[in-house]
């Protein structure tokens, strides 16, 4: 649980009066008469002849250069790595042989025969075990204090200081209070 929501609760508890909700009610902004007309004209058809078919496009892509290596769309993502390591065996090596096999053919500059790229590359082989992964790492950064996009323990708890060995801020060691002790400032120049 993150401090804020402690805070929240702290005072939601100790608060004498009731707090009422009010509701977010956006302003009204004031648009131009040119600023209209290009609501009304313009956008309806950049948004049909311009962006869609980028959008379709760029989705063309991607699907060209996944099938081309050999890959799935599912296979380079922060939240996988947890996911991997729950699979079953024989989904691990297919997945580690696809990643080897697209890395060889990229650096060869050469794509996959067309006969071996006839497969949909965006099914989802991973999703329950991403469900599984996000739920574990959740847990694990409420109780833990591990943030699993910095790849590093707070040794400090949850204070958010970032610290990478025990002692390197000034709530554990009087010292670094004033900047003793701090690795770099340990070098001779």
């Amino acid at each position: 649980m993150s401090l804020h929501k402690e805070i929240c609760k702290y005072l939601a508890r100790s608060s004498s009066k009731p707090l009422n909700k009010l509701e977010f009610e956006p302003t009204k902004r004031k648009t131009g008469a040119l600023s209209q007309i290009f609501k009304k004209v313009f956008f309806p058809y950049y948004f049909k002849f311009i962006r869609a078919p980028y959008e379709r496009w760029q989705f063309c892509a991607m699907t060209k250069f996944l099938r081309e290596h050999g890959l799935m769309y599912s296979d380079k993502d922060p939240v996988i790595e947890r996911a991997i390591s729950l699979l079953p065996k024989d989904i691990q090596i297919k997945r580690y042989r696809r990643m080897l096999r697209g890395t060889h053919i990229n650096f060869l500059r050469l794509y996959l025969h067309p006969s071996e790229q006839n497969y949909d590359p965006y099914i989802p082989y991973l999703a329950p075990y991403i469900e599984e992964a996000k739920f574990q790492l959740q847990e694990e950064e409420e109780l833990l204090g591990y943030h699993p996009y910095d790849r590093r323990l707070y040794t400090g708890g949850t204070t958010g200081f970032g610290d990478l060995e025990p002692g390197m801020h000034f709530l554990v060691s009087i010292p670094n209070l004033y900047g003793a002790a701090i690795p770099h400032s340990l070098k001779k120049k």
